[in-house]
């Protein structure tokens, strides 16, 4: 009987349903061995191989026992089930177990799918949890065909390195917002104009009318808190939060609950007073109401900045909360300790709010960030699931390879619109790494890809280092384009992309991209393989500044962005001011004009 819900195109099968070329395969037949690793206790301080654990790299030894790549799965204890994939010449603790996928598989397919199963529901054993070589031998994997896993697990590579690229540009920007909290709320206190007063006012944005304007080297004045704000706890408690309350209600946690309704409606900010001393702040200015142990900071001074406070008590509240709370069951902080608080701030309140916007900016820039890193990560997920059972597809259909998807949520992936200008540029005047870069980057940003890499002053214009360390690690991984080094008369090395014959399984994944987003790219890429290197170095670095000029809500005329073309680098300067009009002339007439879409470019 047919199962009237069964896809056309589908199977049933005992893990669900599957494309109908798939197959369900055990994972023993996938491998040459799954086994324990062998390596005990036997450390040596001075070993240069690693030894891989349950919980990762355990020890070293002055001799391997496994060599290339191997998945390995936490066999016992609180890891048991974890999988890793590892490279390279290395050992394997017994606690461990490694499978050898063999050459009828795709290793990173594998890994792909083991990290997507819960492994938790096959470890057994309460004292001790346990998963036996037996049971990984029998776990069933939906089988497609080697290309097809190759590609699949390209995509999933690519979206898991493009959310460590967010996580770590995210780590980063906390870093920098932390060192101009510390330099733009704790200036010396002079009154005199010396460069070590102005070395640590708004030095930050000098180059911005908007905040140099408001740096007067006035006078910092210091004050209580208690002198300049209003404070108090608050007379609810949790059993008064509502779940969908209308109003924020401030309790001793990060997380704000709700209410429905407000004692208080204003600018304020709130610091809990028992538990997390001096951990965490809120800022509000509106309406809400707040725990009987949480402390209400506000009716500001009129000399006074909230936003300015709120910043400042971030970063010097802290210590001096925790030499000054009182012990009881748990920390506590009682009112005197809040008013006797020290604040020092600039006389003027305009320089307060400049620094507050400054660091109100940094706070939203990560915050958009994080929004973004966590909908990557729901959408990955999403993706991995429909991937790896076959609901979206990247398989041949007629003469190219489609996407077979509802919604369409395949990233698009900067090695393969990479490997894409490879193909359609090689040959092209000037080809080389240069070349590749300035397209790359127009691509991204004309085309709105968002690559997930940042972009930096470079001497030929716009230039990520990692976004082409990235490519050409990939392009050496999977073949699909020969990079070959040559030296020139003057020493320099210049760098030549040469398709391979594998640059058709490129092509395929593209292929299978929105056809509107294909337009657009191959109509760009039409231009510039028309281009000359220097004509495709003057657009780029054109669009650079014409687009941060739009970022910034700068007034955009010719002569200004001559001068921001020739304020790039040095190397300008061998462009002719005639050479770089026509540029612009040409960018106007082929509609290769900025709508101040992505990051402002900053200097190197």
């Amino acid at each position: 009987m047919i199962n009237r819900m069964q896809k056309k195109g589908y199977k049933q099968t005992e893990i669900g349903m599957i494309p109908e070329d798939w197959e369900v395969k055990r994972l023993e037949s996938l491998s040459n061995k799954i086994a324990s690793g062998k390596s005990k206790t036997d450390h040596n301080e001075d070993g240069i191989y690693p030894i891989f654990g349950s919980t990762g790299v355990i020890g070293y030894k002055n001799y391997f026992d496994y060599e290339g790549e191997k998945i390995t799965i936490a066999r016992v204890g609180a890891n048991a089930g974890r999988v890793n994939l590892i490279d390279g010449k290395f050992c394997i603790s017994d606690n461990t177990l490694f499978v050898e996928i063999n050459e009828s598989s795709d290793i990173h397919f594998i890994d792909k799918y083991l990290r997507s199963v819960n492994l938790n529901k096959y470890i057994f054993g309460s004292g001790q949890p346990l998963i036996t070589g037996t049971i990984i031998k029998n776990i069933q994997i939906p089988f497609p065909p080697l290309p097809e896993q190759t590609a699949i697990a390209a995509v999933l590579s690519d979206m898991d390195e493009y959310i460590l690229s967010l996580e770590r540009l995210i780590a980063k920007k906390k870093v920098i917002k932390q060192g101009a909290m510390q330099q733009l709320l704790n200036p010396v206190m002079h009154t005199d104009n010396t460069d070590e007063t102005d070395n640590h006012r708004l030095n930050l944005r000098k180059s911005e009318k908007s905040a140099s304007s408001v740096c007067n080297k006035t006078a910092w004045v210091e004050k209580k808190l208690g002198e300049i704000s209003n404070i108090c706890t608050g007379k609810k408690n949790n059993e008064d939060k509502v779940l969908n309350g209308k109003y924020p209600f401030f309790v001793r946690s990060q997380q704000v609950e709700r209410i429905n309704s407000y004692a208080f409606d204003g600018e304020a900010v709130i610091i809990p007073g028992e538990g997390n001393i001096g951990e965490i702040f809120h800022y509000i200015n509106g309406k809400f109401d707040w725990h009987q142990r949480v402390y209400k900071i506000s009716n500001f001074d009129d000399n006074c900045s909230g936003k300015y406070l709120f910043y400042y008590l971030k970063v010097f509240f802290g210590k001096y909360a925790l030499m000054n709370s009182v012990k009881a069951t748990v920390d506590s902080l009682r009112l005197p300790t809040f008013q006797k608080f020290i604040i020092k701030f600039p006389h003027d309140k305009a320089e307060q709010t400049a620094i507050a916007t400054i660091l109100s900016d940094m706070d939203a820039e990560i915050e958009a960030l994080q929004a973004k890193l966590s909908k990557t990560i729901l959408i990955k997920q999403g993706t991995m699931q429909q991937l790896l059972t076959g609901q979206i597809r990247l398989v041949n259909t007629s003469s190219q390879s489609q996407l077979i998807s509802e919604n369409k949520v395949i990233p698009i992936s900067p090695h393969i619109v990479g490997g894409h200008i490879v193909k359609k540029l090689y040959g092209s005047k000037g080809w080389g790494r240069t070349k590749l870069q300035k397209s790359m980057h127009l691509v991204d940003y004309c085309c709105q890809l968002d690559f997930g890499y940042e972009y930096i002053r470079n001497i030929a214009g716009p230039d990520s280092q990692p976004l082409m360390n990235h490519i050409d690690a990939k392009f050496k991984q999977f073949g699909h384009v020969r990079i070959e080094i040559k030296k020139d008369d003057r020493g320099g090395k210049h760098y030549s992309y040469i398709p391979t014959s594998l640059i058709d399984e490129i092509e395929q994944v593209y292929n299978s991209y929105p056809v509107e987003k294909q337009g657009e790219i191959n109509n760009l890429l039409d231009k510039i393989k028309k281009m000359d290197l220097a004509r495709a170095e003057i657009v780029s670095t054109l669009y650079a500044v014409w687009n941060n000029r739009i970022i910034k809500r700068q007034l955009v005329k010719d002569d200004l962005l001559l001068s921001d073309f020739y304020d790039w680098s040095e190397h300008k300067s061998d462009f002719s001011k005639d050479l770089v009009l026509r540029g612009l002339n040409y960018m106007r007439k082929e509609g290769v004009i900025p709508i101040g879409w992505g990051k402002y470019i900053y200097k190197k």
